[in-house]
């Protein structure tokens, strides 16, 4: 969508399907203060992770429970599953994908055991972080309530 003088904004598209659901409920603080930059999560119908844009995977972190990519526009995003999934070192989690690659939205990244995950006694939550913010105008978030992977997630302004 434009918005006159050559701004526009971009869309990020949910990595899942599921429940919107703000970064300040999260227990998290690294993720509910926006201390990595403005968030966004969604409670995860579903066990794959998709790439929400056009891009190239920055870095696939080795346990395979997040992602850091730079999509097509510039936008810098990371996207983790989970709350504190690092600590199961890989365990129930499947990567697609290295860094280096290039992506297109709705490519599999990530696939997940979310109810052992759950049976381990961790969170599946997925949060999207826009990590370079600055660069841009502003961000805004779809509201709260039920999304599909694919479907708009996330609005940058451009400046």
């Amino acid at each position: 969508m434009f918005f006159g003088m050559g701004k526009k904004e971009i869309v990020i598209s949910s990595p899942v399907s599921g429940k919107v659901k703000p970064v300040s409920s999260l227990k998290d603080k690294t993720f509910s203060a926006d201390i990595l930059g403005p968030g966004i999560a969604v409670a995860p119908e579903g066990d794959f992770v998709e790439a929400p844009a056009d891009g190239k995977l920055e870095q696939m972190f080795e346990t395979g429970h997040a992602f850091g990519m730079t999509t097509a526009d510039g936008v810098e995003l990371l996207v983790h599953v989970g709350l504190d999934t690092v600590r199961l070192k890989g365990r129930h989690f499947k990567k697609f994908g290295k860094s280096g690659d290039s992506v297109k939205k709705g490519d599999r990244l990530i696939e997940f055991d979310e109810n052992a995950i759950r049976g381990e006694g961790y969170d599946t939550t997925v949060v999207l972080v826009v990590l370079n913010q600055d660069r841009f105008k502003g961000v805004r978030f779809a509201e709260e309530g039920p999304i599909r992977a694919g479907d708009p997630l996330i609005w940058v302004r451009t400046k």
